[in-house]
């Protein structure tokens, strides 16, 4: 494979990824600071006072939330870690190809004695270490959070190790689904708000089926029914065959994308550039 690539695919990602691991490294020392400031007594009484029907929207018990694990748990599905992870899967997802495309440098690209699906190897490879690196990022700001920081309980760092597994699962399989859409479409905006789009309805559904107990079919309809990074920390009693069946399968879905993605991109004719 042409080194250019894999020094294109580097070059193209490395500021998103300097910027986001270190806004998700802070973000999560932080967390675990501000954390400290709520006793888990107060935390667990403020808990104990919500709605049934929020209730049901965390997804673990009460008890296991008003812990020092639990309150810190919640850093794995804050909108701020999503949100940059989410970020990094839409961003390179869709740069690799309709990105490409749009810029007019595919035909540059494609002019190099390499296959077509060769092109999007490099990129999706990146985009993977890149995923691990900031989940790494965010493992990394719970540990020096907890050393330098007293919950007011006991709290080891590996205990997150599942939910940080978990949450790498998710940005790699929002990344081959982001790869699939762009390996199909001319314009990377659109792209990136048919994937976001795509999240949104995900994160609908799955509110819904957990308020609504009639609705709980709609969890196969979600990927993020596959997302539960607080039941794998919280729930290690029962949470071993889950986290299998969880990554598994957002990874194997994740690879079906990408397949699905160099199959198109292999066949399908590249326009010029706008």
């Amino acid at each position: 494979m042409n080194w250019a690539l894999w020094r294109k695919a580097v070059l193209d990602a490395r500021l998103q990824l300097a910027v986001s691991g270190l806004l998700l490294l802070l973000f999560a020392w932080v967390f675990v600071w501000f954390s400290s400031l709520f006793k888990v007594g107060a935390w667990s009484a403020l808990l104990k006072f919500m709605p049934d029907f929020f209730q049901s929207m965390l997804g673990v018990p009460v008890a296991k939330l008003a812990t020092p694990a639990g309150q810190v748990s919640v850093l794995y599905v804050h909108a701020i870690t999503q949100l940059v992870c989410v970020a990094w899967a839409v961003g390179r997802g869709s740069d690799s190809i309709s990105g490409e495309i749009g810029r007019g440098t595919m035909d540059l690209i494609l002019s190099l004695p390499v296959r077509r699906v060769s092109v999007m190897i490099a990129p999706a490879v990146v985009a993977t270490v890149g995923a691990a690196v900031l989940v790494a990022s965010v493992w990394v700001g719970t540990a020096i959070g907890l050393l330098t920081v007293d919950l007011g309980g006991r709290a080891d760092a590996a205990e997150f190790l599942p939910g940080a597994i978990n949450l790498f699962c998710m940005t790699f399989f929002l990344t081959g689904v982001t790869t699939l859409v762009s390996s199909f479409s001319r314009d990377r905006w659109r792209t990136i708000f048919t994937v976001l789009g795509f999240f949104v309805v995900s994160f609908i559904l799955k509110m819904i089926a957990r308020v609504w107990r009639q609705g709980w079919w709609l969890n196969y309809l979600t990927f993020l029914s596959l997302y539960r990074p607080q039941e794998l920390i919280l729930m290690r009693e029962t949470s071993g065959t889950a986290a299998l069946r969880y990554n598994l399968t957002l990874v194997g879905l994740g690879l079906v994308g990408y397949a699905a993605a160099g199959v198109i991109l292999a066949r399908r004719d590249i326009p010029a550039a706008r």
